[in-house]
């Protein structure tokens, strides 16, 4: 389950990492990072979008098993 938590200074959110390596969860923080720099305009609107869909998309593969596993069932790609 994701968990959040919002205050004046900060939001922070808890996603469950268990059966994901290392790299698995460096790719997902980049993908936010790319996605985060994005919307605060710091990258080009075409080349944003091309960069996130790339890393989500490897996202996906690289965890899709890992989330099937989890929750017993095949999971909707965002």
């Amino acid at each position: 389950m994701i968990t959040v938590y919002a205050d004046n200074r900060e939001i922070r959110v808890g996603i469950p990492t268990l059966g994901m390596s290392p790299e698995e969860v460096i790719s997902f923080l980049k993908w936010l990072e790319v996605d985060a720099s994005a919307r605060h305009g710091e990258l080009v609107d075409g080349v944003a979008t091309d960069l996130s869909e790339q890393i989500k998309s490897v996202w996906w593969e690289e965890n899709a098993s890992h989330l099937i596993a989890a929750h017993g069932r095949p999971v909707k790609q965002v």
